[in-house]
C-alpha cells in the first residue's frame, strides 16, 4: 500500500476550505511556501483571489475556488472544478467556520442553524466529496479544524461549541470508515487564536488579558503551531496516525 510522504507531495495539491480566513490564510501561506499547490476554497471570493495573487507573487502556487461549504451542490461544483485541473487530491483541510457570541436564551434558531451548517455540515460535505476521490485512489489525509471549545464548551457560544464537538466526533467516526482505504482523518483543536473571529465579542481589555497569559500556561495559540502540526500530519511518520484530536491548549 502506497504511503504519502510530505516531501514527495510538494507538486501535489491541497484543498483548504475557509482558506481566505484568519487561520486558513496563514495555513495557505505556510503550505504554499513549502511547495504545495494550495487550492483556496472560500465563500469570500475576493479575499480568496487576493490571497492567491499574494502567494503567486511570492513564487508559490495557488488557485482560488468559490464554494459554499454548507451547500451540497456548491461543494460538488467545487470538486468538479478542482478535478478538471488536478488529477489527484490527497490532502484536505476543513477550515471553514463561523462564530458568534449569543447566550442560549437569546440565540435565534436561524443563527444556530447557520453555525452548524457551515462548521459541521460543511466539514461533512467536503469530507464526503473529496473522501470519495481519496477512496478511489486509496490515498489521502483529511485534517479538520475543531476547537478547544468543542471539548470544554463555551458560555455565550453554545452553538459554536456544539458544532466543534460534532467535528471531533465526526473525525473519529470517519477515520474508522476510511482506514481500510489508506486515508487518515485527524482534527486540530486550537485555543483562542489572534484572528478577527476570535476577537469578535471581546473587549480590548479582555483581549489584552489573554495576550498576557504565557503560551505554556494556556495563552493564545500561535498560528505557526497550527501550521507546524499540519506539516507533521502530512508527513511520512504520521502515516498511521488517525482518529486523533490534537488540543493545542488545555481548555478552561
Amino acid at each position: 500500500m502506497r504511503q504519502i510522504c510530505y516531501r514527495e507531495a510538494m507538486a501535489r495539491a491541497i484543498v483548504v476550505t475557509g482558506g481566505a480566513g484568519g487561520i486558513g490564510s496563514f495555513i495557505c501561506r505556510g503550505l504554499a511556501a513549502d511547495g504545495l499547490q494550495v487550492i483556496i476554497a472560500d465563500f469570500a471570493t475576493e479575499a480568496a483571489r487576493s490571497l492567491t495573487e499574494e502567494i503567486r507573487k511570492s513564487g508559490a502556487a495557488a488557485t482560488a475556488v468559490h464554494v459554499d461549504v454548507g451547500d451540497k451542490a456548491s461543494v460538488e461544483r467545487m470538486m468538479r472544478e478542482i478535478l478538471d485541473n488536478y488529477q489527484q487530491i490527497e490532502f484536505l483541510i476543513n477550515g471553514a467556520g463561523v462564530m458568534s457570541r449569543i447566550p442560549v436564551q437569546d440565540l435565534p434558531e436561524e443563527e444556530w442553524d447557520r453555525v452548524l451548517r457551515i462548521n459541521l455540515k460543511g466539514t461533512f460535505l467536503c469530507s464526503q466529496a473529496l473522501g470519495r476521490h481519496m477512496v478511489q485512489k486509496k490515498a489521502g489525509r483529511i485534517i479538520n479544524i475543531a476547537s478547544g471549545r468543542g471539548v470544554a464548551g463555551q458560555a455565550r457560544a453554545a452553538h459554536y461549541a456544539a458544532s466543534k464537538a460534532g467535528v471531533i466526533a465526526f473525525t473519529k467516526s470517519l477515520a474508522m470508515e476510511l482506514a481500510p482505504y489508506n486515508v487518515t482523518v485527524n482534527a486540530i483543536a486550537p485555543g483562542p487564536t489572534d484572528t478577527p473571529m476570535s476577537r469578535a465579542g471581546s473587549t480590548e481589555e479582555e483581549w489584552k488579558k489573554r495576550e498576557a497569559v504565557p503560551p505554556l500556561m494556556g495563552g493564545l495559540t500561535q498560528k505557526d503551531e497550527i501550521v507546524g502540526l499540519i506539516r507533521y500530519l502530512l508527513s511520512e511518520p504520521a502515516r498511521y496516525l488517525t482518529g486523533q484530536t490534537f488540543l493545542l491548549r488545555t481548555p478552561t
